[in-house]
């Protein structure tokens, strides 16, 4: 116990030592989570892989729903819906855009709402709270609590950034087979389908790849089959995924459906033109590399290089000048 208190205050007493040690944490931190990024991308091409080569497997379609059914008593419940009142939106419309945005992020449980407005209220709190309770033990200044309150806007706020996480991570795991979902739309309508057996259809197929877009198509297929207009059903589609790409998809399909145009032609012209699109936003990216390099280069490589090269100069200069200047 002595050694640990020793070694404690050691460190509050030099800042170098204490410097020294944040940065080898920070080291390890980096290289652990790298390490982590690098296998985990090599499990998913290899989980894609596997379910390439196993085939199809069952479908499983109850669990595509608009809203989970879940228990909405318990603790829990009981401890955040008196917290979320407090800052409920009175106006249904700003309530309606909080859940699309959870049903965008695919949090399409009843009890998310309540969380997610919860969460709000506890981070506002937490943050200053912890905050004044380390300062307040040294001194109480209007600084801290300046820093207090802009921490509680930091806690408020920090749930819509993890929301905004959510959706954009969403939207890139969806664009990544909507190439393959048109495909298979333009195969599914040339045999004959008609539309609503093709989104069931691709839905169906879709599942093994990429369970949210397969719900998707199979909650548009059930609102259309429960009687809903199909243009209403395509608008649904296009706002649960906030994609611009499955928006414009949606556009076509309700203006072919409109003015009887051939759905195939459509289709594929737009498969080719999002084709087209990906094309150039891979070469825009590969483009922007260059001039994203230039900071690592500047504060990283460039001094490394700047040290290995007129570092031994620097050092003759210095021992061998600067005593003949000084007499």
């Amino acid at each position: 116990m002595n050694v640990i208190i020793n070694y404690f205050y050691r460190m509050l007493e030099n800042r170098d030592f204490l410097f020294l040690q944040i940065m080898v944490f920070l080291a390890a931190a980096l290289l652990a989570g790298s390490l982590f990024l690098l296998f985990q991308r090599r499990n998913y091409l290899t989980e894609r892989l596997e379910k390439l080569l196993r085939g199809k497997k069952p479908v499983e379609v109850k669990n595509a729903k608009l809203f989970d059914e879940e228990a909405q008593t318990g603790f829990t419940a009981k401890i955040l819906a008196p917290i979320r009142n407090i800052i409920a939106p009175a106006d249904f419309s700003d309530q309606k855009k909080i859940r699309l945005r959870l049903i965008q992020a695919g949090l399409r449980s009843r009890k998310a709402y309540t969380t997610y407005l919860a969460f709000k209220v506890i981070l506002a709190v937490i943050f200053p709270l912890t905050y004044l309770t380390f300062s307040a033990y040294y001194t109480l200044t209007p600084a801290a609590v300046t820093i207090a309150a802009l921490l509680a806007l930091a806690g408020f706020f920090t749930p819509n950034l993890v929301l905004l996480h959510l959706i954009r991570k969403r939207q890139q795991i969806m664009s990544r087979s909507l190439p393959d979902a048109l495909d298979l739309m333009v195969v599914c309508v040339e045999a004959g389908l008609g539309l609503d057996m093709t989104f069931k259809r691709v839905g169906d197929e879709l599942r093994p790849l990429n369970k949210e877009l397969s719900d998707e198509f199979y909650l548009t297929n059930l609102e259309i089959r429960a009687g809903k207009a199909r243009n209403e059903s395509f608008k649904n589609m296009a706002a649960r995924t906030g994609m611009p790409d499955i928006h414009n998809l949606m556009n076509i399909l309700a203006q072919t459906s409109r003015l009887g145009t051939s759905v195939a032609n459509a289709l594929r012209i737009h498969a080719d033109a999002m084709r087209i699109k990906r094309r150039q936003v891979a070469e825009e990216t590969a483009a922007k590399s260059g001039v994203k390099l230039i900071f690592p280069l500047i504060l990283f490589i460039f001094p490394a290089i700047l040290i290995v090269l007129a570092g031994p100069a620097a050092i003759r200069i210095i021992t061998q000048l600067f005593p003949a200047f000084g007499g």
